[in-house]
């Protein structure tokens, strides 16, 4: 079992870092669209908060050692403490809480997983907002974390609120 759930995380790992070659340059910023986070939020509710971390955990070092697993292939120490890193860390967190409340929470309905999932958004958002606050002041903040970006996330994470519920409707989750 200890192989499986290895294999998993690794697996969750693999697929983290993949999603965020796709990427989509937002013009005005200069600051790349991603779908790392409807991976991340897929991928940590079917994980249990622990193994969450570890994933997490790991997809953040691996990326700090220099694999280009970030958006746009990048990497490095410097990119989680720059500007966006906030972002990066903020994985770790929304995805620790989709996992975290998905074990103590059982509840298998589209609001409810709408609900986890958006405020996962926020938990993303307050994390990625902070750190750019540290590195420019708080209305260009706004503007480049912010403004171009929270539609698109209302929408990935009200469509992995439609993946996840839709496998745990169909009971094809099992971990």
């Amino acid at each position: 079992m200890k192989s499986f759930v290895g294999i998993l995380v690794g697996l969750c790992v693999v697929i983290a870092s993949a999603y965020g070659s796709f990427t989509i340059p937002i013009t005005e910023t200069g600051i790349p669209f991603t779908l790392q986070s409807l991976a991340v939020f897929v991928i940590a509710a079917f994980l249990d908060w622990r193994q969450c971390i570890i994933c997490l955990g790991l997809y953040l070092l691996i990326g700090a050692l220099g694999l280009p697993v970030f958006a746009e292939g990048s990497s490095g120490y410097e990119k989680i403490m720059g500007p966006s890193g906030g972002f990066l860390i903020g994985f770790l967190f929304s995805g620790t809480f989709i996992s975290y409340t998905r074990q103590h929470i059982q509840k298998d309905n589209i609001l409810h997983w709408s609900t986890l999932m958006l405020l996962a958004t926020v938990i993303l958002f307050l994390f990625g907002l902070s750190q750019l606050h540290v590195h420019f002041d708080f209305s260009k903040a706004i503007e480049y974390g912010l403004a171009p970006f929270w539609k698109m996330a209302i929408l990935k994470a009200l469509l992995a609120a439609l993946i996840v519920g839709g496998v745990y409707a169909n009971k094809l989750a099992t971990i």
